[in-house]
């Protein structure tokens, strides 16, 4: 939900099959799996006992592959490292394999992207820390669905610092460099939520969007017990007028703003849990200090969507919901109006799809947007006469009309009028 710099800028459900099982059969009597490998994960030896530094594990749920306006699929997901030793590690190299160790090295990330893609807690840069642990954001992008693994794994290159102090000795257990396997995913069957429209009109800039870091990417928060990426896919929609600006003026009003009190449109038919909305407006071009996590969003909407997902609009104007808990709600209503309320620099409607009905805390769903035109991608600049901040638009490849797909990051987009 926070805005970048360039723009000033701006339950997951376990579900379990249960079946009735007649004592009396004695085909009912199942014999427990025996895992061959007796725990050894697959990538190393079974003849001797290796001292890795890294503690590779896989977050969130299983990825579903979505399609994006550049044509490719996207395969958005993290993993996380603890380093064990009492030695700084260095991670040099990444490879994506695609169906086990043994497989086709289908992306790789060198020493800059990856450190530019993980995130350590508490928050830090460089070396991974004696005992800390860190998460690795990884996108993977492919031709077509048909390309996309139904399970990869990582190879992992580091090397090693020199230990802490007194611990020596223990670090003297584990190599200079390393080179790991693990981390694990496997690929989703399910396909993306296809949706409506969050927003009506032209000129809807798609910011922060997947699938590349920015401050959406890099949102992952312990909430609920657990390690969750919480925006993955979600999008910061700003509005530009016919002049391809985004604010006129020198930007300090919010009503200076050419999305600011746009309505928003129910994305789907469903019921409405929860609706925040006596939150104020904050002024653009500060990001708020110190909010309280239960006040990111500002005023917001969640709307059940069904078959366990939750359309979440944040940021809106003070009072401006114009639906309540328990409403019905179908396509295209309009529930509510952009605004800046919540942890946000600029007007904008921050939009996305989850499993709980929360802001942050369920599993972020890929979804696709079942119509729009595309225009093309964006830059921004702010005009240093104070006439405001405008945008350049680079238009395509191949603008047009498209159907289920997600606007990427920095790409403008025309939405059909409201109804």
């Amino acid at each position: 939900m926070r805005r970048a710099p360039i723009v000033l800028v701006a339950c997951a459900a376990l579900l379990a099959a249960c079946s009735s099982i007649d004592s009396t059969d004695s085909t009912a009597a199942s014999t427990p799996t025996v895992d061959p490998r007796g725990g050894v994960p697959p990538g190393y030896p079974l003849d001797k006992d290796v001292a890795t530094p890294l503690v590779i594990n896989t977050l969130g749920p299983d990825p579903i592959p979505v399609t994006g306006t550049d044509g490719k699929v996207h395969v958005a997901y993290e993993i996380q490292l603890l380093n064990v030793t009492p030695r700084p590690v260095t991670i040099t190299q990444v490879e994506t394999l695609a169906d086990g160790p043994d497989g086709k090295v289908v992306t790789t990330a060198g020493q800059a992207e990856v450190a530019a893609r993980t995130l350590q807690f508490p928050p830090a840069s460089g070396d991974i820390a004696a005992g800390r642990t860190v998460v690795l954001l990884l996108d993977d992008v492919y031709d077509s669905r048909d390309d996309v693994p139904a399970e990869v794994t990582h190879r992992i290159s580091a090397t090693l610092g020199a230990a802490t102090p007194g611990s020596e000795a223990h670090g003297a257990l584990y190599s200079d460099s390393t080179t790991q396997i693990g981390g694990a995913v496997r690929t989703s069957g399910a396909s993306p939520v296809v949706i409506g429209p969050p927003v009506a009109g032209d000129g809807w800039i798609a910011d922060n969007s997947c699938c590349v870091m920015n401050a959406h990417r890099g949102v992952v928060m312990a909430l609920g017990g657990r390690m969750n990426g919480a925006e993955r896919y979600a999008i910061d929609w700003m509005q530009t007028n016919e002049g391809n600006a985004i604010a006129v003026g020198d930007g300090t009003r919010n009503e200076d703003y050419s999305g600011y009190g746009a309505e928003l449109l129910a994305v789907a038919d469903g019921k409405v849990v929860t609706v925040v909305s006596d939150m104020p407006d904050v002024p653009p071009k500060i990001l708020p200090e110190g909010v309280a996590v239960d006040q990111l969003a500002g005023n917001y909407v969640i709307i059940d969507i069904g078959d366990g997902n939750f359309a979440f609009y944040a940021h809106m104007i003070p009072g401006s919901a114009s639906v309540k808990v328990g409403d019905t709600v179908t396509r295209g209503q309009v529930i509510g109006k952009l605004g800046n309320s919540g942890n946000t620099t600029a007007p904008h409607l921050h939009f996305h799809v989850s499993r709980a009905p929360l802001p942050l805390s369920g599993d972020n769903v890929a979804y696709e947007i079942d119509r729009f035109t595309f225009v093309g991608a964006v830059s921004v600049e702010a005009s240093s006469t104070g006439e405001g901040i405008f945008v350049n638009v680079s238009e395509g490849p191949d603008a047009g009309e498209r159907k289920n797909q997600l606007p990427l990051y920095s790409t403008i987009v025309d939405f059909p009028p409201a109804a």
